[in-house]
C-alpha cells in the first residue's frame, strides 16, 4: 500500500511545483508582457535622491531613491505621482547575469506617494550595476519603467 502512495505522489509533487513555477515565478524571471509598454529612463537619469522623472500616459511619475544605495543592506526606493497611478511593484535585474529574484511592493505612503523598501546583494564579480523596473498601472494600461541603479561601497 506504502508503495502504491508514494508512486501517486510523484506527480502530484510534479504538478505542484509546476503550478507555483507558472503562477509566481515566471511572471518574475519572464520577458516584459507585450501588452506592457517599457520606458526607459532619460539619459543620464539614475536612482538616486534626485529622482528620474518620467512621463506616462500624461502622468508624471519621480523615481527616486536616496543619496546612496549601498549593497546589501535596506533602503527605500520611492515613487511620486497623481493618485491615477497604481504602482504594483518594482524588481531589480542585472543585465546579462543571473542574480536571483529581487522583486519588492509598494505601500501607500501619502496621496500620491509610495515606498518600497528594498536590498540588494552584492555581485561576486564586483559588478555593481542594476536596473530597477518599476511596474505601474495608469488609467488601466501597464507601463514597465526602467530606470538604472548604481550600487557604491564606501
Amino acid at each position: 500500500m506504502a508503495r502504491w502512495l508514494s508512486w501517486l505522489l510523484i506527480p502530484v509533487m510534479l504538478g505542484l511545483g509546476y503550478l507555483a513555477g507558472e503562477h509566481w515565478l515566471r511572471p518574475l524571471v519572464a520577458p516584459v508582457d507585450p501588452a506592457t509598454t517599457v520606458i526607459q529612463a532619460p539619459a543620464g537619469c539614475e536612482l538616486d535622491a534626485r529622482g528620474c522623472l518620467m512621463p506616462v500616459n500624461g502622468v508624471e511619475i519621480r523615481v527616486r531613491g536616496p543619496e546612496r544605495i549601498p549593497p546589501l543592506e535596506r533602503f527605500a526606493l520611492r515613487l511620486e505621482g497623481s493618485t491615477s497611478l497604481e504602482p504594483l511593484e518594482v524588481s531589480y535585474i542585472m543585465t546579462g547575469m543571473d542574480m536571483g529574484l529581487h522583486r519588492f511592493e509598494f505601500e501607500p505612503e501619502g496621496s500620491g506617494h509610495w515606498l518600497a523598501e528594498s536590498v540588494l546583494p552584492v555581485c561576486m564579480s564586483g559588478r555593481m550595476d542594476w536596473l530597477a523596473r518599476v511596474r505601474v498601472r495608469v488609467d488601466g494600461r501597464l507601463y514597465e519603467l526602467h530606470v538604472p541603479v548604481l550600487l557604491r561601497r564606501e
